[in-house]
Formats: structure tokens, C-alpha cells, sequence
């Protein structure tokens, strides 16, 4: 008896023991397999979404009562593109300063979300300088579909405090709003002072995985893109005027968003590198928030480039021709220009793109992105497209759409984004 009590206890043992050395085969040849699958490869993701409305967010919660909100609380559900910021600003001396939300350069916006129904309306202060007359203009996006029948819907004329609607009969619910400055820093401010809305705002819009900055000149900011052939009313003589000038449709903004990347616009007429129709260059002005603004402290440049894109020399160029500037100064004021963008963007790409109106520099932008490393550093160069077509010798919008397609492939290439 004791004998076969022994046997039986023994074959247990075994049994348990065969069991034991089963789970522990089982879970090194688990992990064995783990460690030899390959690691997935991880593609950019191109596009952040909208957020929607999260499925325990219930639309019914919100406060639809109608509000006014400040700029502070607008800019902090918002998302941003360019060095739009909250500033301190009064629109007369007798009255005191009160935080705005500044778009100075062009294509400089705000994005957020909102619970809201019905009407929504957004006040703006504006202050305009002799460039360009009274006029300055905004894009306004409701749920990614731009709005308005013309141009003339979200024009800003004057300086002074103008209240527009930017929608109205909203179903009630979740609602994507962008506002985005069409016109040039120098030819007038914009400032958002608050909103009136039947609702609230909710989350952040997400930035998106690429983000490129932009330095150029007029066919950086839109010159003349929509002349000759605007017809939305907004005809004028002035192939110069605002009218004919929109920085949200060109080869810049129309590269970022086809490969699905922020961008931030820094740029002037008739400015150069070295030297330009200004007595300011952009190699002594880009460290600041925005020169033709008059904001001049130092950018921090809180969010670092993927791809800075140059377009600078047309201005340069023209005035090394007529006499005003000698080679070796342009050639030196190129390469110190990129090495001035590199001291500021340490790990960007910087690509200098260049030819849609003069196209004689670009040997010498060509070896200045060479001299300073070329590739193997992280400088690159672009040749873009000629068209003199659109204001004052500008390019066209269609231009612009050319360039952009070039760019974007380019940039498609660099950045190894899939098509």
C-alpha cells in the first residue's frame, strides 16, 4: 500500500512537473518570438484630424447660453500657426491696454473648437498703415469649409473696432472654427479682442507632426497673386492694393498644407539679406517676434522646424544690378543668412527655394548652400518656377499652385512622406 501510494504521489510530480516545464517552454518561446519580429516601421503620420466629440462627450451637457469670451480664453483653446501670440494693445490713449491676440504676418491664424449653435460672432481692433489702403482681409473656416461668397465678407476697412459674423444657423454640437489673416504684417494689424458665442469652447485642436517656417519676401506674402483676374467684386487699379494680395494661397502655404504640416510665415516686401527696399534687412530682423509690427523683442522660438524654407534674394538681386551692391557682399550676405538659420534652427532642414521671378541669383544661392555644407549638413536648394504674370511682375495664383506642387514633392522626398 505505502509502495503504490508512493507511485501515485511520484506520478503527480511528474504530471505537475511536465505541466510547469510546459508553461515555462511556453513563455520563452513567446518571448522568443517577440524579440525576433521585426520592430513596425513607423511612417509620419501626415495629418492630425479634428478631434470629434469624444463618445462619453454628451452634446446636451454644454452651456448653450449665450457668451462673450476674451481673447485669453480663446488663444488657450486655440491652436496656432505663425508667431501669433497674446499682446497688450489699445486702440486710443484714453483707452487703457487690454490683452488682444495679434495676427501680424501673413497666414498667421487660430483654430479651436466649440459646443455651439446659431451665431457666432468675433470682434477685431485693426490699425492700417499707407501700404496697401484701408483693407486688410481674413479667411474664415467653419468646419473646414471656407466661408463667405467674397472676399468682401470678411474685409477689415479702417482703423478701428469691427464686429463680424463668422457663421450663424449652427446645429447644435461640435464645431471647428479657423481664423486666418490673408494680408502682410506691414500693411496692417489685426487683433482679435473676443467672441460671442452660444456655447462653449472645448479641448485644443493637436498640432500637426511637420512644421515649417517660411522667410521670404512679396511672393512669400502673396504680392499681387490674385491680379488680374479677382472677381468677387474687389476690382481696384492698384495692381499693389491688398485687394490683389491673399498669403493664405501661396506657393508656401499651399506646400505646408498639401503634405499636411503647420507653418509659420515670416515675411516682407521688398525686403533682402543683405539688402532690399528697406533700410531693415531680414538678416537683422528675423530673431524678432515680428520687426513690421514693431514687436522687436527676440523670438524664442518655442516650437523647432522640421524644414525651414528660404525664399529671399529677388530684392537683393535687383539691387546688385542696378549697381547698389557688389558680388562678394551678396555672396557673403547668402551664406550668413543660412548660417544665421542654422544658429536658430540646430536640427532643421533648411531648404532655399528660389526663382519664381528672378532667376539670375541662383548660381550664387546655389554655392552658398554648398559652402556652408550642402547636404551632408542639412542645407539644400529648390528651383522654382518663373512668372511674372500677376501684380507688378509678381507671380499668379496659378503660379503660386505650380511652385507649390514642386515644393511639396521636394519636401515629399526630403522628409520621406508617402504620396
Amino acid at each position: 500500500m505505502k509502495t503504490n501510494h508512493l507511485n501515485h504521489i511520484t506520478e503527480k510530480l511528474i504530471r505537475i512537473t511536465a505541466v510547469l516545464l510546459l508553461a515555462v517552454m511556453t513563455v520563452f518561446a513567446a518571448a522568443a518570438c517577440t524579440e525576433n519580429k521585426p520592430e513596425p516601421t513607423e511612417m509620419p503620420e501626415i495629418t492630425a484630424k479634428p478631434a470629434p466629440a469624444e463618445p462619453t462627450v454628451d452634446p446636451e451637457s454644454f452651456d448653450y447660453s449665450e457668451k462673450v469670451l476674451d481673447a485669453a480664453a480663446i488663444l488657450e483653446h486655440s491652436k496656432i500657426q505663425g508667431r501669433t501670440a497674446l499682446v497688450s494693445y489699445s486702440p486710443k490713449k484714453s483707452v487703457p491696454e487690454r490683452d488682444m491676440i495679434a495676427l501680424d504676418y501673413s497666414a498667421s491664424s487660430v483654430t479651436f473648437y466649440a459646443y455651439c449653435e446659431g451665431s457666432v460672432e468675433m470682434t477685431f481692433y485693426t490699425k492700417n498703415t499707407n501700404i496697401g489702403g484701408n483693407k486688410l482681409y481674413l479667411s474664415v473656416y467653419v468646419d473646414d469649409v471656407q466661408q463667405g461668397s467674397s472676399r468682401a465678407d470678411f474685409r477689415l476697412t479702417g482703423s478701428k473696432e469691427i464686429t463680424l459674423v463668422l457663421a450663424e444657423n449652427l446645429s447644435k454640437g461640435l464645431h471647428k472654427f479657423t481664423v486666418e489673416k490673408q494680408s502682410e504684417a506691414e500693411r496692417g494689424a489685426v487683433y482679435i479682442e473676443e467672441m460671442k458665442i452660444s456655447g462653449e469652447l472645448w479641448g485644443k485642436p493637436e498640432d500637426n507632426k511637420i512644421f515649417i517656417e517660411f522667410i521670404g519676401d512679396s511672393i512669400t506674402t502673396g504680392y499681387g497673386n490674385l491680379w488680374p483676374d479677382l472677381s468677387d467684386g474687389e476690382k481696384g487699379a492698384n495692381a499693389a492694393a491688398n485687394e490683389y494680395v491673399d498669403g493664405t494661397r501661396t506657393y508656401a502655404v499651399l506646400a505646408a498644407k498639401s503634405i499636411g504640416a503647420d507653418y509659420s510665415v515670416v515675411a516682407q516686401q521688398g525686403i533682402g539679406c543683405v539688402i532690399g527696399w528697406y533700410p531693415h534687412t531680414m538678416t537683422e530682423t528675423y530673431e524678432m517676434r515680428c520687426y513690421q509690427a514693431n514687436r522687436k523683442e527676440p523670438w524664442t522660438f518655442p516650437r523647432k522646424a522640421d524644414v525651414v524654407v528660404i525664399n529671399l534674394g529677388t530684392n537683393d538681386t535687383g539691387f546688385y544690378h542696378a549697381g547698389s551692391c557688389d558680388r562678394k557682399k551678396l555672396e557673403d550676405g547668402f551664406r550668413n543668412f543660412l548660417r544665421l538659420v542654422r544658429d536658430k534652427n540646430p536640427d532643421s532642414k533648411i531648404v532655399w527655394a528660389y526663382g519664381m521671378m528672378d532667376t539670375s541669383s541662383v548660381g550664387m544661392i546655389r554655392a552658398a548652400v554648398e559652402d556652408v555644407g550642402g547636404s551632408e549638413k542639412g542645407f539644400y536648394f529648390v528651383e522654382l518656377s518663373s512668372n511674372g504674370a500677376g501684380g507688378n511682375g509678381h507671380p499668379t495664383l496659378a503660379a503660386h499652385e505650380q511652385n507649390a506642387a514642386t515644393l511639396a514633392e521636394f519636401l515629399r522626398t526630403l522628409l520621406n512622406i508617402p504620396a
